[in-house]
Formats: C-alpha cells, structure tokens, sequence
C-alpha cells in the first residue's frame, strides 16, 4: 500500500522561516552547522524557499512599523483586519528583544537563499515519489515530483500520485490542487477527479472537486477534458504500465486563462459555460496559491461558504436579510478570527458564538 504523506502546515513552515530569519539577524553569525541545517531545511520543498524569500522582502518593512503595530506590554490586542495582520505579523518575527535589521544579516541571507536555489537544484532530496499527499483543513502545502512537476494543495486536499514508465497519473480524492506540469510530450500527465479527467502535456492549470462539477483553471498551456466513461487500461506487453484505453473520447478543451465547471456524468460538452478569465479575474480564483482569500462583491452567503473550507468552525448565516450584503476585501487564510471582527465593526453584523465550534452570523 502507498504510503501516505502528511504534510507540514503552511502556519508551521511560516514560523520556521521566521525563526531563521530571527537568527540570521542575531550579532552571531552562523556555524557551519546551522548554515548546513539552513540549507537543508531549504531543501525540504520549495515552499520552504518561497516562504523565507517572502519574509526576507517583508522584514524591513516590518520593522518600519514597529511603533505603529507592535503593542506595548500589557496592551490589548488590536482590532480591525490591518491592526491585526500587523500584530501577528510582529508576533512572528519578535523574540525576547526589538528585531531590527542590519544590511549585513540581508545580505547572509540573500547568500543563503541563493546558495540553498543552487544545491537544491542537483540534489533529490526534496522529490516526493508515488504516495498519498494530504493536507488538513486550514493547511496549503507544495510537493515537486520526480520528473520536476509541483503540485500545490489547497486546504483539506487529498490525493495520490502513480507515475509509471509511460504515464504521469494522479488521483485527485477530495479538495484542489494546482499542477504546474513538466513537459514530457511522450509521457501523458492525467488528473483523475471524480467522474471526470484532465489530461496535460506540459501546461498549468487548477483542479477543484466539487460534489456534481470539477471547477478546472487554467494558468498555461493547454488541457483537455475527458468524462469517466475513459478507463485506463493496460497494454498486452506490460501490465503494470496503465495506459488511456484506444476508445479515449475527450469532451473539449481548455486554453490559458479560461475555467469551466466540467460535469463529467452529462453525455457530452463540458456542462456549463466556459469561462475567459482577464488576469485580474484569473488572479482572484487563484489567490489562495498566496495564502489569500479575495472577495470583490460576492454575496456574505458565497464568502461563508468560501471561508468555511478552511477553518475547523461552521461559521453559520442565520438571518436570512444579510445573506446578500456584498463583501469585498484580502483575508489571509487562518485569518478568521480577524475576517469576523471586520464583519462586526464595519459590516454591521453580530457575531455570537453559542458553542465552542460554532459561530451565528445575524443583523444587530
């Protein structure tokens, strides 16, 4: 049986990242030890790169605010969406001392990351092999397969990867992911979702598995969608090679910046109208590959259900006059609390908790 992987939180990865941003700016310079321990950690997926470069961009300006959003001991936390991004964001890279930052510490990290690009480059250590990968709920998470693709899952994802000789196949079980595919025009890449199938030579583009419709977008490239009446057979001379049966039909095609929500069990077209994203749009279905979630006018009812996948709580509309009040603004992923009190203070909403897991949204 495959084993199954379980991937470490983007929240964990965010605050390893700052501890060693925080050591880098200490008066020591580092050991050979800890700048190999550095290096290493580095290579462990490329969002753990990604993540250290983006707090290396944000750590002067972090300081620049120092006054304005760390608060004082013995001062309460404060309100609103920016105060509380800002205080969790100080949070982060404060240690027993007032962080500030010298050139010389961005300029040991810059080498760090730079030399981690390198080694990482010629070394296996990050590729993940055929498995299961799984992320919990509220978690984002970056795999890199061995022909060099990157899979990022979405919040409570689940999927199984089976690359063989001849194909490149991954079984999409619950939740989204983005592929960003290696070009290998001899060796199909295939997504399995559901009922239904997209196949890839090398191109990028999101799946999402919704209960009667895979919402499917694409970022690069090109892709082609098949219904589930396809099954992968093996061939006479190898057996344990699957490969797409010779009666394969796809049901059309997506092209860079179009979504679709494709309806694998209709007998045929993709089931809903094709969508041609601008790069405005495109950069909002896809926010969450930041660890963001943007709005810009949907309904509270369609926000709820977007921000529900990815906290433990059931956040629940139940007046039915505010279901339709038009909600625009960035929320970080595991920014709920902070989503919640901006509902409160500036949507007029009251918010009440009348169980621990539990939170009534209504009309003051």
């Amino acid at each position: 049986m495959d084993n199954i992987h379980r991937l470490t939180s983007a929240q964990d990865i965010e605050q390893q990242a700052a501890d060693w941003l925080v050591r880098l700016d200490s008066d020591r310079p580092l050991s050979q030890d800890e700048l190999q321990q550095l290096k290493s950690w580095m290579q462990t997926s490329p969002a753990h790169r990604e993540q250290l470069q983006r707090l290396t961009k944000y750590w002067h300006r972090a300081n620049q605010l120092a006054e304005l959003s760390f608060p004082l001991p013995g001062s309460p936390r404060p309100d609103g969406l920016t105060a509380n991004m800002r205080y969790q964001f100080r949070q982060l890279f404060t240690s027993a001392r007032q962080a500030t930052v010298t050139l010389s510490a961005v300029f040991t990290l810059c080498m760090a990351v730079a030399i981690g690009l390198l080694i990482n480059s010629g070394d296996s250590s990050s590729v993940s092999g055929n498995g299961i990968y799984q992320t919990r709920i509220g978690e984002q998470n970056t795999i890199t397969l061995s022909d060099g693709s990157v899979i990022q899952l979405n919040t409570n994802s689940r999927l199984q990867v089976n690359y063989v000789d001849q194909l490149r196949q991954v079984v999409l079980m619950a939740g989204e992911a983005h592929f960003d595919v290696a070009k290998e025009p001899d060796r199909p890449f295939l997504v399995k979702a559901g009922e239904g199938m997209v196949q890839a030579v090398g191109t990028a583009f999101s799946v999402r598995l919704n209960p009667e419709a895979l919402r499917v977008t694409v970022t690069e490239g090109k892709v082609a969608l098949i219904s589930s009446a396809t099954e992968l057979a093996a061939t006479p001379s190898s057996q344990s090679q699957p490969q797409p049966a010779p009666q394969q039909q796809t049901r059309g095609y997506l092209v860079q910046g179009q979504s679709v929500d494709f309806k694998p069990a209709q007998k045929d077209g993709l089931g809903s109208q094709v969508h041609q994203l601008q790069a405005l749009d495109l950069e909002h279905e896809l926010a969450w590959r930041q660890g963001l979630l943007l709005f810009s006018g949907e309904s509270l009812k369609d926000v709820i259900e977007e921000v529900n996948r990815y906290t433990k709580l059931d956040i629940q509309i139940i007046d039915s006059e505010i279901a339709d009040i038009s909600i625009g603004g960035q929320f970080k992923v595991g920014e709920t609390e902070a989503m919640l009190k901006v509902l409160e203070t500036s949507f007029g909403i009251d918010v009440t908790r009348p169980s621990a897991n539990t939170v009534h949204l209504a009309l003051k």
